[in-house]
């Protein structure tokens, strides 16, 4: 799908693939913390606080792309 500037959109069915990401990074990210904290070695809690900094990360990437996204399409 092209908009008229010959940019490429998002397709709904790509939106709705980047909604379901979006909400498992989210659901990861909440898991990871939920782990962390209730871990008792302090190994498991690093490695856990780590992988949900990544996921949030994933999210604040994903989050940038869609926004580029909508600047071109606007």
């Amino acid at each position: 799908m092209y908009n008229t500037q010959g940019n490429q959109q998002i397709s709904g069915k790509e939106l709705s693939y980047l909604s379901d990401t979006f909400k498992n990074e989210e659901l990861l990210a909440k898991l990871c913390v939920q782990g962390a904290v209730n871990s008792q070695s302090q190994s498991l809690k690093q490695t856990l606080s780590h992988l949900s900094q990544e996921r949030l990360q994933n999210m604040s990437i994903l989050t940038n792309a869609l926004q580029q996204q909508a600047g071109l399409t606007h």
